[in-house]
């Protein structure tokens, strides 16, 4: 009877423990498929590379200005090369002029340019805006802009809603401002809502140590 009570005791044993070594297996593949997808999302302020797509998917976008100047962007597999643009770090920031933060972005975006003019371009693009040319016009000189703005807004919407999922973030409630840092054709940083300049200027400096390390 003892011995009956002893091997119905052990193979309940064994069963429990055959259960617990399955959940423990499903948890650890649960973890490593978490961490998977969470190694593919960008964060919200990151020094990591946007991840290379496997297949090489091209983008063209065109920024126009009011004075009818531009520069094209070409995408191909994550690199992001601007015609005309000779500096190595490139900003850009989606805004509209509706937006308190966007306005309270401007001038500081200003003084990074005076700033780093030598290394960084500022290429503000406005969406989701109704104003006018001549309205824009009389905005950036009351906000006294002395950097780049697309009024193209076709052009500036479709470069937001491809940038925005690689940025983790919906294609049509993205947070305003939106600036994305990129060097030298790379995707470096991005920040959602309005940035103290100082903190956006320690990156600024940070991409220069990378650049000069590179050289």
């Amino acid at each position: 009877m003892k011995n009956r009570f002893y091997i119905i005791l052990t193979l309940l044993l064994i069963l429990l423990t055959s259960c617990s070594e399955e959940k423990s297996e499903k948890k650890y593949k649960n973890e490593i498929s978490k961490e998977e997808n969470r190694s593919k999302t960008v964060t919200k302020k990151s020094n990591l590379v946007l991840p290379i797509s496997k297949k090489a998917i091209e983008y063209q976008f065109v920024f126009k200005n009011l004075e009818n100047q531009s520069t094209k962007l070409l995408l191909k597999n994550d690199i992001y090369n601007f015609t005309n643009i000779k500096q190595p770090i490139v900003m850009v920031s989606l805004f509209s002029t509706w937006c308190p933060p966007c306005i309270g972005q401007l001038p500081h975006l200003s003084s990074l340019q005076k700033k780093f003019k030598d290394n960084l371009f500022i290429l503000s693009a406005l969406v989701y805006d109704d104003r006018s040319d001549k309205e824009l016009k009389k905005f950036m000189i009351a906000q006294k802009v002395s950097f780049f703005i697309s009024h193209n807004q076709k052009e500036n919407l479709k470069f937001a809603q491809m940038i925005t999922p690689k940025l983790g973030l919906p294609k049509d409630d993205f947070p305003l401002p939106l600036m994305i840092l990129f060097l030298n054709g790379k995707y470096f940083t991005h920040y959602e809502g309005i940035m103290p300049e100082e903190m956006i200027e320690s990156d600024i400096k940070q991409a220069l140590k990378k650049l000069k390390g590179k050289s």
